[in-house]
């Protein structure tokens, strides 16, 4: 069953919105080709809270994903968490009816 992701945190300064979007572009073009994956978008509100959404073909393929790309990118998820308050970050994970 396909899921959505909704995935969303604070960057640690409001000032980082060009970094974060240099850095979701990379996120997006890595994903691509990824076994099961369908979708990512994200956006940034004016208080530099990023809204993250991903669609799957299902939450083992999302989970498996996740896995490689942890290790595959080691070096930009220290990046990410240079930027990203990993402490707002919150994770949803839904089933498509």
């Amino acid at each position: 069953m396909e899921i959505i992701q909704l995935i969303n945190f604070e960057l640690i300064n409001s000032n980082l919105k060009e970094e974060w979007k240099k850095m979701s572009d990379q996120i997006s073009a890595g994903l691509q080709g990824e076994d099961g994956f369908i979708y990512r978008d994200s956006a940034i509100d004016e208080n530099g809270k990023v809204y993250c959404i991903l669609k799957w073909e299902s939450k083992e393929k999302a989970e498996a994903s996740r896995k490689r790309m942890q290790k595959k990118y080691q070096d930009a998820m220290e990046a990410f968490a240079k930027i990203a308050n990993m402490d707002t970050m919150t994770s949803e994970v839904l089933q498509i009816v």
